[in-house]
């Protein structure tokens, strides 16, 4: 049997702590979640489930319906933080309008949150529901989007900043300080004449790298604007 001297003990034990306690320190590696299964609504839930059905691989809105009543939502049981989130989206008119709520909470029937909106002269915008509504209005997504078609919306919040971005268009670049950093996501279909709406390949990536699109993270940070209208400058 071979003899290690002490020393070599103590030093291997010493390397192995170190490597360990520096692997606890990263932060939480990036976890994708499976939303919506294609098949079912297993893990959504809304206050009327009549406004909702599943349709050819995707989560659809106001189908049937003459009119919608009142604002309607589905809300996922997962709560969210820091996170990524990629959506397919078709919305039939382009002139009614839905939305995409995210680190947000339940009110009666009603949601309370960030909406990230959808419909013409909205598509890619970012707006808090029943709170501080027009957040970051600029629309520089519009032109990318294909209407009465399947759009790819993409999400980034992280911090207290925000990005969403139309079929690989940055649209929303905004930085909220005091805006909330957790909640719950949901889909909704807007009251108004009757439409539909469909969710479909909805990806969801906990504690996502500073990227969307084809943005990188320097130029993502380069875009923000503070909550007061003034361009990002770092922190202060």
């Amino acid at each position: 049997m071979i003899k290690f001297p002490l020393q070599y003990i103590g030093l291997v034990v010493f390397v192995l702590g170190t490597v360990f306690l520096s692997a606890c320190s990263k932060k939480s590696p990036q976890e994708e979640v499976v939303l919506f299964n294609g098949q079912d609504l297993n893990n959504w839930s809304s206050a009327d489930m009549s406004y909702w059905s599943v349709s050819d691989g995707a989560i659809v809105g106001g189908e049937g319906k003459d009119s919608i009543v009142h604002n309607q939502f589905i809300w996922h049981k997962e709560k969210v933080k820091d996170f990524y989130l990629k959506v397919q989206v078709k919305m039939v008119p382009n002139t009614t309008n839905a939305g995409i709520q995210f680190r947000s909470q339940k009110m009666g029937e009603e949601a309370l949150g960030y909406q990230a909106d959808i419909g013409e002269g909205v598509w890619g915008r970012l707006y808090h529901e029943s709170g501080r509504q027009k957040l970051h209005w600029e629309g520089k997504g519009e032109e990318a989007v294909k209407k009465n078609d399947w759009n790819t919306y993409e999400i980034l919040a992280v911090g207290n900043n925000i990005w969403t971005a139309i079929n690989g268009t940055l649209s929303v670049a905004y930085q909220e300080p005091d805006g909330e950093l957790e909640g719950f996501i949901a889909l909704q279909v807007h009251a108004g004449p009757s439409q539909l709406v469909k969710y479909k390949s909805i990806k969801l990536i906990h504690n996502p790298e500073l990227r969307i699109g084809e943005y990188s993270e320097s130029e993502l940070m380069e875009a923000l604007v503070k909550s007061n209208g003034s361009p990002y400058m770092g922190n202060n």
